[in-house]
């Protein structure tokens, strides 16, 4: 019999005044290896907080037969050592005491017996590449080794069923193998929130949160991706069968009308040629009233049905649908990019000299801290060079993984306005029709977009300028996207002619943008230290 860590019974979740983001969900997972997917928005993190117990169900509830570890995708910065945000800090003062000579009950009841509590807190700091030095802020850790080093506290409870809630959003290329290697060895089993279709590969199960609830697919990602373009062929041909239906349904309610109509005249005719009493003819003349009614009421509940079924099946369709995304008919630029004997101000201390000609494809990668979004940032402008210079064209476009090209309180029309001035508001408007953003929608606040429709925003910006773009900068654009998202930014950059610089850790958004150069940076062997 399958022992179940945690199984949830009509499980559901609404913030308050606002409608449920999920409901009724009913799950089990076992000791193996699950993952959950869904669009951004979805509710995955939430429904992560739940079945963590870190957030209360407003329907439903969980229930856990084994201790649970949760990972969250973000957290604040907050004061205090990297002890204290690993939970042991009053262990080590109660050990430090003891060690000094203290023989007060309260500090050997805070040990708890945990005498190897300054071994286990360095072993983790040695595991995740830190320095020995359990007094170290926490606010001094970069994004990789925070998750880093809570994973590795994390992976010492083996009995533990881990929920991970995007783990491997802030780790570079050795970071992310390090997380696939852990996850195979963790006994305790594991929920894992991730895009990452190389740790998805590895899953056993993989669940899709949607609109009507949660999808189970068996295997990692290449069975999962096999079953969602079967579901998404089988969608299409119901929305088409319900279209051939709709047709049928209104040419046989056309001809029962004009059946009807056909009877009504032909009664006619003969009321007008016979001797009856009016009354009899009255009440013939109502009967056939009658009829009409009933038929007009019975065709508008059938057409009502069959609308329903037709709303249903173009939902379900649209869910499957892929996105897409052209830029294949940017004009050309003739701007290049130059290096020589450059130094970024962060990480990487030796000269970079690189010539990227116009239309090549540089992949910048490196370790967390070897510099590149330093380096990006100094070819954008933003930040100076320690030595040397760079030559490039004047025009150059940063998507990060923020999208913080995006004015997130300006409208999407507002955006699109601010990043490709020179076009009409009829033409802004095409525009953003084109990507689906209509109407009412294009004046929401970027802020409020989904992750995809982010995505697409970023990218209409490079496609409509009436003045090319010289040079396109990516810096872990793929990051906080979905599936759907991470597919189309896939399908976009294999279409893009443009020049280009990614940084990137992911091996099929790489793979797809047809990279010409590799430039590989790395950490200075001799880092400054950390001063308190």
């Amino acid at each position: 019999m399958t022992a179940f860590t945690i199984l949830t019974h009509q499980l559901g979740f609404a913030p308050p005044g606002r409608d449920a983001v999920f409901q009724d969900l009913n799950a089990s997972y076992a000791i193996a290896r699950h993952a959950l997917v869904g669009r951004n928005g979805s509710g995955k993190s939430l429904l992560a907080r739940v079945l963590a117990g870190e957030l209360a169900p407003t329907h439903g509830h969980v229930i856990r037969h084994v201790p649970l570890a949760y990972l969250p995708q973000r957290w604040p910065a907050s004061p205090g050592t990297v002890a204290a945000q690993l939970g042991v800090h009053d262990k080590l003062r109660a050990l430090q005491h003891i060690e000094a000579g203290s023989v007060d009950p309260a500090d050997f009841s805070v040990l708890d017996d945990d005498w190897d509590v300054r071994e286990r807190l360095r072993r983790w700091l040695a595991a995740a590449g830190l320095a020995d030095d359990i007094a170290r802020p926490w606010t001094s850790l970069s994004g990789g080794e925070r998750v880093r080093l809570r994973l590795t506290a994390m992976f010492e409870q083996a009995d533990h069923f881990l929920v991970l809630d995007e783990p491997g959003n802030h780790l570079d290329r050795r970071g992310r193998h390090w997380l696939r290697e852990r996850l195979a060895a963790h006994a305790g089993g594991y929920l894992l929130i991730s895009h990452d279709r190389e740790l998805l590969d590895d899953a056993d199960s993989i669940d899709e949160l949607g609109p009507h609830g949660l999808r189970r697919y068996g295997g990692g990602y290449a069975a999962y991706a096999t079953q969602r373009q079967t579901d998404a062929e089988a969608a299409e041909r119901q929305l088409e069968q319900a279209k051939r239906e709709q047709k049928l349904l209104e040419r046989r309610q056309q001809r029962d009308r004009e059946r009807l109509e056909q009877r009504q005249q032909k009664a006619n005719r003969e009321r007008a040629n016979t001797n009856l009493p009016t009354i009899l003819l009255d009440r013939r003349k109502q009967r056939s009233e009658d009829t009409g009614a009933r038929l007009h009421t019975a065709q508008r509940s059938q057409q009502d049905r069959q609308r329903e079924r037709i709303s249903q099946a173009r939902a379900r369709a649209e869910q499957h649908r892929e996105q897409r995304f052209d830029l294949g008919e940017l004009p050309a630029t003739h701007a290049s990019l130059q290096l020589e004997g450059a130094v970024p101000v962060h990480g990487h201390a030796s000269p970079i000299d690189l010539y990227l000609a116009p239309g090549e494809r540089l992949h910048l990668e490196g370790d967390n801290g070897s510099g590149k979004s330093s380096l990006l940032a100094a070819i954008l402008g933003r930040l100076p060079l320690r030595e040397g210079v760079i030559r490039r064209g004047e025009r150059v476009l940063l998507i990060d993984q923020h999208y913080s090209l995006l004015r997130d309180d300006f409208s999407a029309l507002d955006n699109l306005r601010a990043l490709s001035p020179g076009h009409s508001p009829t033409r802004y408007r095409e525009y953003l029709a084109g990507i689906g953003l209509r109407a009412d929608r294009a004046e929401l606040p970027a802020g409020l977009l989904s992750g995809g429709e982010r995505v697409k925003l970023a990218l209409l910006a490079l496609d409509s300028a009436i003045e090319p773009y010289d040079l396109l900068l990516l810096d872990e654009p793929d990051s906080h996207l979905d599936l759907d998202s991470r597919l189309l930014l896939e399908q976009a950059l294999a279409t893009y002619r443009g020049s280009l610089v990614l940084v990137s850790h992911d091996a099929q958004l790489i793979a797809q943008a047809g990279i010409t150069q590799r430039l590989h940076l790395h950490k200075p062997l001799a880092p400054v230290p950390w001063r308190g």
